[in-house]
């Protein structure tokens, strides 16, 4: 073959590719529309409009659009034709788009009429993730309510494995009804349902310990006293970088896991790390220099996270190259340059803080050390002494009472910890103390968590907005996207002479669909735009810490 031969082979190829791509953009979603026991009953092809927005470890919405004579919108209002003939209350959606499957259960429906007159049903689904938060961690999931021993818990492990452990054992009380009445107690087989995993409705991909192990996943402490799972979960999938992706189980669909034996409906929840943080990615750099790849390291006392450079030629995983689509871990595929012709939006706030102060409370024993030791020292004095002839006996008990209010919360009671990183990178002129008002102990497991959640909350915040009508990425699901939530992006800003190359992961998607456009993706990298710091702060040490005093450590 010539040199022109191959030259036109490559621009067809070329060529081709692109006709291909573009075609991915400009296919409509599949919109499927199932019953309250996850069954098809719907196809739906002529959607008014469609909004969806995926979080990454949050509870998203999918808004619907129909007119409100269609066929599937009269079926979606009579909730009594509904229940009467056994489809349940509920119903649910499936919307498909470039591998993505964004599913969920209907949450709200409003009949409204336009300015044109026309009468549309506008309904409200939740992510299949709110399911998670409503799954509550007992103290004991093998025992009754009535008697639950210990009192707290407690699992300790790699993040991977210690969240899927803690979700899979509740969902086994909840499902198995040893010690629950099952939903249909007159069918004697419904009391052994729980046994079989092929008819959960959540169920959990399986990951062992020694897998978690291998892979080196971050550590984790999961503590819970009749706890959300969410909210115990999240501020440990947002320290470790961990995503969960939760997607329904359709008949025809590849097997989540080899051997996979669950129904047709089942939401088959997995948490994966896209980040590669601890292992090495590229965190920046500049359009001159290139990327630099980093590994996070925990400094000094543990509260500190730095970013070591790592030299050396990086090593691609292979598989990439067959398709590429999709983000390798720890490598950004996509970037954004600052000619990039869409609407970009990046957001930076600086850290606050080189010093955390929180406590209140002495360590667990000083207190009644000091106690014991003045009642002691107290009843030996006084137990030799003579008034009057008479002897008063010891009375070390009435001098620690009298002393108490002096010495109670003084010794080892409050927790100063400065950030000296934090202090080289801010300048001479910065924010001096943050208070951390910690419900608890100092110097115990939750002053240390409360330390440590005050750190991650007031460090230096990110956010891009990236706005995908065409350009050369596509939002998707592995294999059918370049990236999606949860994997790295890179951008530049436009008209930043330093030519700086900011690296963050997808932290929410938004998908937009209406009859007389094409499909339109949204993709917001760094932390949540809307995310007070403060709030995160008092949210995040006001769970560590209510925790940990249920363990026992205050």
């Amino acid at each position: 073959m010539s040199l022109l031969d191959q030259c036109n082979a490559i621009r067809e190829a070329t060529e081709a590719e692109d006709r291909r791509v573009e075609a991915m953009r400009e296919t409509p979603p599949g919109t499927f529309v199932f019953d309250g026991q996850q069954r098809l009953q719907h196809l739906l092809l002529d959607v008014v409009s469609i909004h969806a927005e995926d979080n990454e470890n949050d509870t998203g919405s999918i808004e619907l659009t129909l007119a409100f004579d269609h066929p599937v919108a009269q079926w979606m209002n009579d909730d009594r034709g509904r229940m009467s003939r056994g489809e349940g209350e509920n119903f649910h959606v499936d919307v498909e788009h470039n591998g993505v499957r964004l599913s969920g259960r209907y949450d709200s429906k409003t009949v409204k009429k336009d300015a044109k007159g026309q009468r549309l049903l506008v309904v409200t689904f939740l992510t299949d993730y709110e399911n998670l938060k409503w799954v509550d961690c007992w103290s004991n999931p093998f025992l009754p309510a009535i008697f639950q021993f210990p009192r707290i818990f407690l699992l300790a492990g790699p993040a991977i494995w210690t969240l899927k452990t803690a979700l899979f054992l509740n969902l086994l009380r909840i499902y198995s009804s040893i010690w629950q009445i099952p939903d249909d107690p007159m069918n004697p087989m419904t009391w052994l349902d729980g046994l079989d995993m092929s008819n959960w409705d959540i169920v959990i991909k399986p990951t062992t310990l020694l897998q978690d192990l291998a892979d080196g996943t971050t550590w984790a402490l999961f503590m819970s006293r009749w706890g959300k799972w969410h909210d115990i979960a999240s501020p440990i999938m947002s320290d470790a970088e961990m995503s969960v992706v939760t997607r329904r189980y359709r008949a025809g669909d590849p097997e989540p896991w080899p051997g996979a034996d669950i129904k047709d409906g089942a939401l088959v929840v997995d948490i994966v790390d896209k980040s590669g943080h601890r292992e090495g990615a590229a965190n920046g750099g500049t359009i001159f220099d290139g990327m630099t790849r980093t590994i996070r390291e925990s400094i000094g006392d543990m509260f500190e996270d730095i970013e070591v450079e790592l030299t050396g030629e990086p090593q691609w995983p292979s598989q990439f190259y067959s398709t590429m689509f999709e983000t390798p871990k720890g490598f950004p595929f996509a970037h954004f340059p600052a000619d990039y012709p869409t609407e970009t939006e990046f957001t930076t706030s600086p850290s606050k803080g080189i010093i955390i102060n929180c406590g209140g409370q002495s360590a667990p024993g000083v207190n009644e050390a000091i106690s014991a030791g003045v009642q002691a020292l107290g009843d030996l004095v006084t137990s030799n002494l003579n008034v009057g002839g008479y002897g008063i006996g010891p009375q070390g008990g009435a001098i620690d009472a009298v002393l108490k209010p002096f010495y109670t919360d003084t010794v080892l009671a409050w927790i100063s910890v400065k950030l000296p990183h934090r202090i080289a990178q801010q300048g001479s002129s910065h924010y001096l103390e943050y208070h951390v008002d910690l419900p608890g102990k100092a110097y115990t497991l939750s002053s240390l968590m409360a330390v440590r959640s005050g750190v991650k909350a007031t460090e230096r915040q990110r956010h891009g907005k990236v706005t995908s009508v065409g350009g050369p990425y596509v939002v998707g699901w592995k294999g059918s996207g370049h990236f999606y939530k949860g994997d790295r992006g890179s951008f530049e800003i436009a008209g930043d002479e330093s030519g700086e190359i900011h690296v963050e992961r997808c932290s929410k998607t938004t998908f937009n669909w209406a009859a007389d456009h094409f499909a339109q993706w949204e993709a917001e990298f760094g932390a949540p735009a809307d995310r007070d710091p403060i709030e995160t702060i008092i949210k995040m040490i006001s769970d560590t810490a209510s925790a940990a005093s249920m363990l026992g450590v205050w």
